[in-house]
């Protein structure tokens, strides 16, 4: 079957179905909230795929993907990175199948989240902040409270619950009715997004940390996940993440301020960094050389942004809002660790000499990785030599290598002309007399005309 997550393939089908619940979308939410994170390619995309959303789909109804191509007036490559983008911030759901009439795809949309649910998920609302600002932000998040009292009077619940107004047998809610079982059969049930990978972060000491500070305890188990994912995206260590979680405390009710805290961990992180590496020791040599293991100290220690913002220095360049999205994507949902994330950051941006990371290259380095058991940075170091000597022993077996230049495009032998041939002396050599004559000769007839 042809790998999507590869190339955005023209000669594949697809269909286009919807969650259950994505009677939920809302458009607004779609273009204030997710299309300045995903950006105006996946915007586009999504449009494009909804357009093709049929009631009751079947198999039969499948289409060719060039459909698509043609419709976003757009590269196969650049279609595969909207679409990785959108499957990561849960708009939509890639589902691969074959059968005798070939490989096809199931793109299963999926609804937004509220305004506040958005806010409150810690990645989607820090790469939001890191796409808008700080001012955009604020006002998108004063837009999602337009509804609510401005003020905060003390409230009581007096609402009715559902037994009080209605009656249902005891029966029925123990066994469900035959109907109800026939329905709820039809609804494929959900699975759960993966969570963020493990964090190393040692919250004993923070916590003892801030015991003698004005903070309420529970607000940090409230957002522990936000505060791993700070921590393992850019390396903060315990005493600078107190400094950081203390200027996001509410001076007048002690409370954490989450959204303040992703303002302040932005500001103080955004192309600058703040390197907490350690230069660990490089581990036992398994068949790593000298310069390896040199390579390896280099990528222990250090948080992924942090490392990348130190390869893009040494070229006067800088991390992208869009190569933090990869990192943290590759943290968060693939799951690579720190050093394996910085060992492929050294390879697209110092090997092979690139400008920048590009989601649909490093998602299938880091997918043929995941599929070849890479856990750290030793044996992501090892696959890539195995890599490179399949690479040039397939060269070897085949026809000759073309000589490429400093980016590794082919080196193009164009076909010199006659006269550079020719010998010094003959190009410089006075013309005589009689040719000087003929040369006139022809540009007065030419004139005459």
């Amino acid at each position: 079957m042809a790998k999507q997550e590869d190339q955005f393939a023209p000669q594949a089908a697809f269909l286009v179905t919807a969650a259950g619940d994505f009677v939920n979308f809302n458009t607004t939410t779609l273009a204030r909230f997710y299309q300045p994170v995903v950006g105006p390619t996946a915007f586009s995309l999504f449009y494009a795929l909804h357009s093709q959303l049929l009631d009751r789909p079947t198999l039969a109804d499948r289409r060719l993907q060039a459909v698509l191509i043609r419709q976003m007036n757009a590269g196969a490559e650049q279609i595969t990175h909207a679409l990785h983008r959108l499957e990561a911030v849960g708009l939509v759901r890639t589902f691969a199948g074959n059968d005798e009439q070939g490989d096809f795809y199931v793109y299963q949309l999926q609804p937004t989240l509220s305004p506040a649910a958005f806010i409150e998920d810690d990645l989607l609302s820090v790469l939001l902040l890191e796409a808008v600002g700080s001012a955009a932000f604020a006002h998108l998040a004063k837009w999602a409270r337009r509804y609510e009292l401005t003020s905060r009077p003390q409230l009581r619940e007096v609402s009715h619950r559902f037994l009080d107004e209605f009656h249902v047998a005891a029966e029925s809610v123990i066994t469900a009715p035959a109907p109800i079982k026939e329905a709820r059969q039809q609804f494929s049930v959900e699975t759960a997004r993966p969570s963020l990978a493990a964090s190393d972060f040692d919250w004993p000491t923070l916590f003892q940390l801030l015991a003698n500070q004005p903070l309420v305890r529970k607000d940090l188990d409230a957002h522990r996940q936000l505060i791993e994912v700070e921590h393992q995206l850019y390396g903060i260590d315990v005493p600078t993440m107190k400094d950081l979680i203390l200027k996001a405390v509410n001076l007048a009710d002690n409370h954490f301020d989450a959204a303040k805290f992703k303002r302040v961990v932005a500001a103080a992180y955004r192309q600058t960094g703040s390197s907490t590496g350690t230069n660990q020791p490089a581990k036992k040599d398994q068949g790593l050389t000298a310069k390896d293991q040199q390579l390896l100290k280099s990528v222990t220690g250090y948080a992924p942004v942090d490392f990348l913002q130190g390869l893009k220095e040494q070229t006067g360049g800088f991390v992208t809002a869009s190569e933090r999205h990869i990192l943290t994507h590759l943290l968060a949902d693939v799951k690579l660790s720190p050093e394996v994330i910085n060992v492929l950051s050294w390879y697209v941006i110092a090997e092979l000499d690139n400008d920048l990371l590009k989601a649909n290259f490093v998602d299938a380095i880091a997918n043929s990785w995941v599929k070849a058991g890479v856990h750290d940075g030793v044996s992501a170091l090892l696959q890539l030599k195995n890599f490179n000597q399949q690479r040039a022993a397939g060269q070897s077996k085949g026809r000759p290598r073309q000589r490429k230049n400093y980016r590794g495009r082919p080196q193009i032998e164009e076909q010199m002309p006659e006269w550079t041939k020719t010998s010094q002396a003959e190009r410089t050599k006075k013309a005589s007399q009689a040719e000087v004559q003929e040369v006139q000769a022809l540009l007065a007839k030419r004139k005459q005309k």
